[in-house]
């Protein structure tokens, strides 16, 4: 049975001398990192490689990971610039209106009207809230994530369903 692995940060530069590893973590509460005791990161075949988290130190805007098998520089080599995975049954339960990146990438989006405009292809922050990346008919379409433009999100339909602004999108945009 294979389970399926989540993306939650990338491997950055190494810190110090003795193996530990510099982190961007995707996530906003670098305190929830202190939840996985394993991470995956793969090889350079692509299997996925686990490892026991040792010590996690915020210095943000990045983490400080120590791994258990990794304590020279040279033995961080490999890890530079892989992301770090999880197993779905680790992340904790997100709040209630919140939904992990890698649910809303791919999601078909439609108008309340059920027209659709197109496929989340990107997302990124902006401090203030996510921008979802829409390609559609036309081109991409920038979709701030706030209430007043995301009206719903079902995640077993894969649907976001948006309300259409002023500037957003074009009626053309629209299938």
């Amino acid at each position: 049975m294979e389970q399926t692995l989540y993306p939650i940060g990338r491997v950055g530069k190494p810190h110090g001398v003795r193996g530990k590893i510099k982190v961007d973590y995707f996530g906003e509460d670098p305190d929830r990192f202190l939840l996985y005791q394993k991470i995956f990161i793969k090889d350079d075949s692509g299997r996925p490689e686990p490892f026991e988290v040792l010590e996690v130190t915020p210095q943000p805007p990045r983490l400080i990971l120590r791994l258990k098998g990794i304590e020279r520089i040279e033995e961080t080599e490999g890890l530079i610039g892989k992301e770090i995975l999880v197993r779905r049954e680790d992340l904790p339960e997100p709040e209630e209106g919140e939904y992990y990146w890698f649910e809303i990438l791919g999601m078909a989006v439609e108008t309340e009207k059920g027209k659709r405009i197109g496929t989340v292809k990107k997302i990124f922050p902006t401090g203030a809230h996510d921008v979802y990346v829409v390609e559609g008919k036309r081109g991409e379409i920038f979709l701030p994530a706030t209430e007043g433009v995301i009206q719903g999100i079902d995640r077993q339909r894969r649907v976001m369903t948006v309300v259409r602004m002023e500037g957003l999108w074009e009626e053309e945009d629209e299938i």
